[in-house]
């Protein structure tokens, strides 16, 4: 079971690079994409941290702010440099830098032979009940599609104007993260270079990057093997001081209890033990074996 991982990082080289050596080995690819934002100095820091780590590659940086379409060029870039490389994959898995597995790498590669074949994107029709209907303003489900929206860095420009949404395509979101088989990688590639038109119409919608894949893979040949469901625990149900918190030690019992492959957000300026008590307590590592550059 080959994994390719993509991961959209933009602060704490340290921490990416923990997450990268705990998921190396002769199976694994990864595709990382630094924020530009981030400045060159943090992109230098992971780039020398990783040396020695085979199958890595950096992708072209793009300024990303939240709710932005560059979120979803980053992908996309990531997505055409692993198809671009001829690296042999199973799965692609898209992380953020500040991700961490909960389960140990034997695991997830028996996850993913035992399901073989699925496609693990959270998606749910954006013109059917689903937990974005009753949210306000612009964040409501189909205004985020069928209305005007702009972003100048981090303002957020709405024009409560309709659009035509994409004909014969209906519009799905779902969270962020994914994990998908080879064959729904290749048919992504494919269709982005195909409709220009299609992928032009999201540069105005509202946080495109919960609405772009799922729409994509929910109007394709794959919508059947959709497992509905993402791989990553979020702490949504906590604050510290927003929702979706900061994991940190107290949140150990939980993550040793999710069914998930992975969990965030962790930061290890705020939060430093949680790393290590995963690697002792759930992956069975210690501290000097997560942290040898491995082949």
């Amino acid at each position: 079971m080959q994994i390719a991982y993509i991961i959209l990082a933009h602060k704490n080289p340290e921490q990416i690079a923990t997450l990268i050596r705990s998921l190396a080995n002769e199976d694994t690819s990864f595709f990382i994409h630094i924020d530009k934002r981030a400045g060159d100095e943090i992109y230098s820091k992971l780039v020398e941290q990783l040396t020695g780590i085979k199958s890595i590659h950096y992708t072209k940086r793009y300024k990303c702010y939240w709710g932005d379409f560059n979120i979803v060029k980053a992908t996309i870039a990531c997505i055409q440099d692993l198809m671009n490389s001829g690296r042999d994959f199973d799965y692609a898995i898209l992380l953020s830098g500040q991700d961490y597995l909960i389960k140990p790498i034997d695991n997830i590669k028996e996850f993913f032979k035992k399901y073989r074949g699925q496609e693990f994107i959270e998606s749910f029709a954006l013109d059917t009940q689903n937990k974005w209907t009753e949210h306000e303003s612009y964040y409501q489900a189909l205004r985020r599609v069928n209305h005007w929206h702009f972003r100048i860095r981090s303002k957020h420009i709405y024009l409560p104007i309709k659009r035509q949404f994409s004909q014969g395509f209906e519009p799905y979101g779902g969270s962020q993260w994914w994990g998908l088989s080879r064959d729904c990688i290749e048919y992504i590639n494919s269709f982005i270079k195909k409709n220009p038109v299609f992928v032009n119409y999201f540069k105005y919608v509202c946080v495109p990057d919960e609405i772009f894949f799922q729409t994509i893979v929910s109007n394709s040949p794959f919508k059947n093997k959709i497992f509905n469901s993402n791989l990553t625990y979020v702490g949504w149900e906590n604050s510290n001081p927003v929702p979706r918190a900061i994991l940190g030690k107290d949140d150990l019992a939980t993550l040793l209890n999710s069914p998930k492959l992975f969990a965030r957000k962790f930061d290890i300026t705020r939060e430093p033990e949680i790393l290590d008590l995963i690697d002792r307590e759930i992956l069975g590592l210690n501290l000097r074996q997560r942290r040898v550059v491995k082949p």
